[in-house]
């Protein structure tokens, strides 16, 4: 834990990419990441600042971007990234897994010495990355992707249980406290890739057991770190009203217990505070540019403050623009009427004025308008096999929205003058711009033929867990929702979120709830296919059948804009859409 090792430092991620360098990073200015200087390590605190909260303390649970940003640098996976890398980077795994049987098998040897923070205060072992994937297939702990990345498993329940109680996955082995061995019943291409996510990141049984079996596990709030930091803690363990005060401020703090050597992360600062509440994204971007707040967390610069920052010479170079692997779009709840029609669906399609909602999120600078779901940055790993840049089948000119063609839609659907007569819809979207300022744009391209909107505006976070990820309180329309692949497959961008067998009632990610037998069955198929080549062909077609179904409207292909002040050293999570990494990061 001293100021001098032997750890490269760089930083960023949240694309989970392998070998291929599928983020890149626009640099406005000169980005370094080496930390010079190897004395005594002087205290520092970083702040990031951020208008919500996470969706879960849980590594079980967590499923949102802030909440990445806010848990790598405490929960272990088995596979993660370095700063300003989308390459795997073995994490509480010594090396990367081998693979063998045909790709149904795949053998992890874990780092020795990695402890768990207070009070657990004992090594890690493959026991612990066992339970924490068998805790997310019970129901008090919901993972919204253990079934579509781990159910293959050999002998995952036909039923979940209510807790993880007895819960024993014959596919997960330990042969040793070091060793463990999963065994699919099916081959996979991307099994490697799912072992970056934080629900392979290690949970001590006998510590967690306890709140795992409830109702609903509330381990989040009592979570115990393996990484160089931890959520502050009282005695007993627990975050809230220590470390966490929901939707105000999540403080950081050394695990005593790191070893520094077990690690590749440097963790120079001591302490980073979330500070959250920051509701004006303005006065946000303002503090960062004093250097009262460090980095923006959840929340992108608004429009105007970056034209801004450009336009000053020395401002400039605080300022980073990553490509983010993944699609902005509005889903349209399928569920319930008048989305369960398709010509209603695809009027939608025709008349949202694409270009208006880029601009609220700073125009050309945020990205090119999507017209599918597999971004640009996959290159010839799916995103040219889905028609690549011609591939719109909802064209406008201008991306300005065509009402001709909405209102034959309309038509179409049974509403002879193509205006839509039917009950107000209701949708929920952030309180706050620029997700507040699209919203407004929805509404405006909607009433072009004829729909009324009830607009709801909540926490960005709120948004999610109280309304858009669960199935009995998810609105008409959810604008303000995006994706981002979870590692470098094209599978990782439309399976949880278009697939019909991950609908899940609550933490669930398929908004439109589309439920296609076709679109299931292709997925099934294009999930065994092993060589690359071929199954990024499979998931280029699904990209064209999904986006086709107009049961969500793709609209930015974005570069998300990630300020930092100039008392701060910057770092970047690449693989997660540009958030900063605070494990790389330090008061210069």
């Amino acid at each position: 834990m001293n100021g001098c090792s032997n750890q490269s430092r760089r930083r960023f991620g949240r694309l989970r990419a392998g070998s291929l360098g599928v983020v890149t990073v626009l640099l406005l200015g000169a980005l370094a990441f080496t930390v010079t200087g190897c004395g005594t390590k002087a205290k520092n605190t970083i702040t990031v600042l951020s208008a919500g909260d996470v969706d879960y303390l849980d590594p079980g649970l967590a499923y949102y971007q802030f909440s990445y940003e806010v848990l790598y640098p405490v929960d272990r996976p088995l596979i993660s990234y370095k700063a300003g890398s989308t390459d795997y980077q073995p994490d509480m795994a010594a090396s990367l897994p081998t693979v063998s049987d045909g790709g149904k098998t795949f053998t992890v040897h874990l780092r020795t010495g990695v402890k768990f923070a207070p009070p657990v205060n004992r090594e890690v072992t493959s026991a612990d990355v066992k339970y924490a994937i068998e805790r997310g297939f019970a129901q008090s702990v919901p993972n919204p992707y253990a079934g579509v990345y781990f159910g293959t498993l050999v002998g995952i329940p036909t039923t979940s249980p209510a807790t993880p109680k007895g819960l024993d996955i014959p596919g997960i082995e330990t042969p040793n406290k070091s060793t463990i061995v999963f065994k699919l019943t099916k081959p996979s291409g991307v099994f490697v890739g799912a072992l970056s996510l934080p629900l392979t990141a290690p949970v001590p049984e006998e510590y967690a057991s306890k709140f795992d079996n409830k109702k609903q596990s509330d381990y989040g709030f009592h979570q115990i770190a393996s990484g160089p930091y931890m959520i502050k803690n009282n005695k007993a363990g627990t975050v809230t009203g220590v470390g966490y005060v929901a939707k105000q401020k999540i403080t950081l703090v050394r695990n005593p217990n790191w070893d520094s050597k077990t690690d590749f992360r440097p963790a120079k600062a001591d302490e980073v505070i979330f500070s959250e509440g920051f509701q004006d994204s303005t006065v946000l971007a303002r503090k960062i540019l004093a250097g009262t707040g460090d980095v923006n967390g959840d929340t992108p610069i608004p429009a105007t403050e970056m034209q801004s920052i450009m336009a000053n010479s020395s401002q400039k170079k605080q300022l980073f623009f990553t490509p983010v692997s993944g699609t902005r779009f509005i889903p349209l709840n399928m569920s319930k009427p008048p989305f369960d029609n398709i010509d209603v669906r695809k009027a939608v399609a025709y008349v949202l004025d694409r270009d208006a909602m880029r601009k609220t999120r700073g125009g050309i600078l945020s990205g090119k308008i999507a017209t599918h779901f597999i971004d640009p940055g996959f290159g010839t790993h799916g995103f040219d096999q889905s028609g690549g840049f011609g591939f719109d089948p909802f064209p406008s000119p201008g991306f300005k929205g065509d009402v001709a063609k909405a209102k034959a839609e309309m038509k179409k659907a049974g509403f002879p003058s193509g205006m839509y007569t039917g009950p107000t819809l209701t949708m929920v979207a952030d309180n706050v711009p620029p997700g507040s300022d699209t919203a407004k744009v929805v509404v405006n391209s909607l009433g072009k033929i004829g729909f009324k909107v009830n607009l709801i505006a909540q926490a960005h976070a709120t948004m999610y867990t109280d309304f858009c990820n669960v199935l009995k309180a998810e609105p008409n329309i959810c604008p303000n929702v995006g994706w981002q692949a979870d590692f470098a497959e094209p599978e990782t961008l439309l399976d949880a979120t278009f697939n019909g067998t991950a609908i899940i009632p609550r933490n669930n990610s398929n908004w439109p709830q589309l439920n296609d037998p076709a679109i299931n069955a292709a997925m099934a198929k294009a999930k065994v296919i092993v060589d690359p080549l071929k199954r990024y062909q499979a998931w280029g077609k699904i990209d064209e059948m999904i986006t086709n179904t107009a049961a969500a409207v793709p609209w930015l292909w974005e570069n998300w804009p990630t300020l930092f002040s100039s008392r701060v050293d910057p770092a970047l999570q690449l693989w997660n859409g540009g958030s900063p990494d605070v494990a790389f990061m330090s008061v210069k």
